[in-house]
């Protein structure tokens, strides 16, 4: 072999390879970067795959790599401007939440679940809904004794005012010992619009106090009747058919508020002021009530032994335990209870017309000392719906306000017996005379089922412990 031939060879080969390779650098000069970078990706690149904006880490590591070329800032303008419509959607539908603060007594809780805390806490979901940022705080407070609602109040108001609830669920009791503490405002400042004669005359009375309504009603419950299954006509026209059944009909006759006799008083038409605002009576309406009592006595249907029922649970206890087939007693005990087959009778009247005595529960707008806001009246506007009303007060064993929230209850023989009673139906006398009166008629009470004084008797003993209250 010639080893010159060989080399001249190899010569002419490495020369072709040259060119070729200049040629194909030549071409590929305007294209140089994209292929560098299709073989070495660099975190530029990671920005158009990803989406992730990292513009300054890139200009420093990459300081040769234009990013016009590489697209890196229109990858940055878009993915800015998407940051910033997402910013503007995020603030356009972010809601800003405060809290509706609302007191309720134990009788309205909805820690326990009930068909009737149910329906309130579905109430208070709709509401929410329908009002977009407004959480309704629930706060369930003792009816009676320390740390009650009422107590709750007082102290709250002392100690801290922005503590207080903006709404209140208050009875006819508390709600006036809570306007003499300067708690509540009047409701018809922010209600003028309110038409009263939508509710039952015993609901528009203990929303007023000294002409001036600080609620909104929104339950009640009555004095009544109740008996077990054994009775089969109940429709007494007056206290001589109710005695011709010849059965015990128990009340708490020991109770100091004296609401049964202060009740049948009043049905005769009696006032318990006189025209100085004292406490008084009536001799003639008393002699009523007192002749009424005593026939009851002698046809054993009130016994002596009453004297021992302070409350009304101590009566409930008898028809419980079946000592007891009918009793004097609150509507609400009849669908609170366990005991089946009970019916409602209507009182008679110890006067010539119906007489019930009623109490009841209304919204109030706490004063905190700051402006109402409109969600506030919005609330008990909301809470004062007729059917929600009717779903309520079905539920828990408490009586309509309104009319219309009667006509929607389901049983249509229940419609009948209860129009009767809210018909009659008129608030107990404000709690402070009550509170003054009913030890006096609670000593008369007793006298009368002691059969050991006589009608004048009592009335001259009623009359000296009433002339003692004036002088205090």
């Amino acid at each position: 072999m010639n080893k010159r031939s060989v080399f001249l060879d190899h010569f002419w080969i490495r020369i072709f390879s040259a060119v070729i390779f200049i040629a194909f650098l030549f071409f590929a000069g305007c294209s140089g970067n994209e292929i560098f970078n299709a073989i070495f990706p660099d975190r530029t690149t990671e920005v158009e795959e990803t989406g992730t904006v990292m513009a300054e880490e890139t200009d420093t590591e990459n300081p040769l790599i234009s990013t016009e070329e590489t697209g890196t800032a229109e990858v940055i303008a878009t993915a800015t401007t998407a940051a910033s419509e997402i910013a503007a959607e995020t603030q356009e539908f972010t809601v800003e939440q405060s809290e509706l603060v609302v007191w309720v007594p134990e009788e309205f809780s909805i820690l326990e679940e009930t068909s009737a805390s149910i329906i309130f806490q579905q109430r208070i979901e709709e509401f929410e809904r329908e009002n977009p940022g407004i959480v309704v705080v629930v706060r369930v407070k003792a009816s009676n004794g320390s740390g009650s609602i009422l107590d709750s109040l007082r102290n709250t108001k002392a100690a801290a005012t922005t503590a207080l609830p903006q709404v209140a669920l208050l009875s006819r009791a508390d709600m006036e010992d809570a306007v003499s503490l300067g708690l509540l405002l009047p409701i018809e400042d922010f209600f003028s619009s309110e038409n009263p004669t939508t509710y039952f005359q015993f609901a528009h009375e203990i929303a007023e106090l000294d002409g001036i309504r600080f609620g909104l009603p929104f339950a009640g419950d009555a004095l009544v009747g109740i008996a077990n299954s054994s009775f089969s006509d109940l429709d007494f026209a007056s206290w001589d058919e109710v005695r011709a059944k010849k059965v015990p009909l128990y009340f708490a006759a020991n109770s100091p508020q004296a609401t049964f006799f202060i009740s049948q008083y009043l049905s005769t038409g009696g006032k318990l002021l006189d025209e100085q605002g004292h406490a008084s009576f009536t001799d003639e309406n008393l002699l009523t009530v007192l002749d009424s009592f005593e026939q009851s006595v002698r046809d054993k249907i009130y016994q002596e032994d009453f004297s021992t029922l302070n409350t009304g649970e101590d009566v409930w206890s008898l028809l419980e335990d079946g000592t007891a087939k009918w009793e004097i007693n609150w509507y609400s005990k009849v669908n609170q209870s366990d005991l089946s087959g009970l019916q409602v009778f209507q009182i008679p009247s110890a006067g010539e017309e119906s007489y019930t005595s009623a109490k009841g529960w209304l919204w109030v707008i706490v004063n905190k000392e700051e402006d109402v806001d409109e969600t506030v009246t919005g609330f008990i506007t909301f809470f004062s719906d007729a059917q929600f009303l009717a779903d309520f007060t079905q539920a828990s064993g408490y009586l309509p306000v309104l009319p219309a929230s009667l006509n929607l209850y389901e049983d249509a023989d229940m419609v009948e017996r209860l129009s009767n009673i809210l018909a009659a139906a008129h608030a107990l006398p404000e709690n402070e005379l009550v509170l003054e009166l009913g030890p006096v008629f609670r000593d008369t009470t007793l006298m009368v089922l002691s059969q050991d004084y006589t009608n004048q008797e009592i009335l001259a003993t009623t009359q000296s412990q009433i002339e003692a209250l004036q002088t205090k």
